[in-house]
């Protein structure tokens, strides 16, 4: 009598059978106040009522990342109105028969240019309305560091 080599249907299915397992609902963690404010960073915590909210540093926090991209966003204007103003200067100094540092004299001292090109005119009027603008904006700043540091303002 042979033997075969081979395994039989019932063998095969029995390798093949894995155990039935019914799948466990994964319990929803509940975490301490603790485990909550350490893991924010100090930011969140649960409240009475078991719901997480935020801490006066979490909103102190939120505040200062929003005022840090309000800046930013600031930085990143000033930088295109300077470009701008850089290139209003360059047209002029290249449209005007006066050197360069003539219009720059003519736009800090708020002399008159003597142009008889109302383009250049005009240039010359939106920059030093710019330079205006700029100073206020600088003394502003200036005045608010200085109420932080707490130094009294100047009359």
């Amino acid at each position: 009598m042979q033997v075969s080599n081979t395994t039989n249907q019932y063998q095969a299915l029995q390798t093949q059978q894995q155990p039935i397992t019914t799948p466990v609902e994964p319990k929803d963690p509940t975490y301490s106040n603790k485990e909550i404010y350490e893991a924010s960073q100090g930011n969140l915590i649960r409240n009475k009522d078991g719901e997480i909210g935020l801490t006066p540093q979490g909103q102190t926090n939120i505040n200062n990342s929003q005022d840090a991209k309000a800046t930013e966003a600031d930085q990143a204007a000033q930088e295109q109105k300077d470009a701008r103003r850089g290139t209003a200067v360059d047209y002029l100094a290249v449209s005007s028969k006066k050197s360069q540092a003539e219009i720059y004299l003519a736009v800090a001292t708020d002399g008159n240019s003597g142009s008889n090109n109302n383009a250049t005119a005009d240039v010359i009027s939106e920059l030093r309305d710019v330079q205006k603008q700029n100073n206020a904006v600088q003394a502003y700043a200036t005045y608010q560091d200085n109420q932080a540091q707490g130094k009294p303002a100047l009359y």
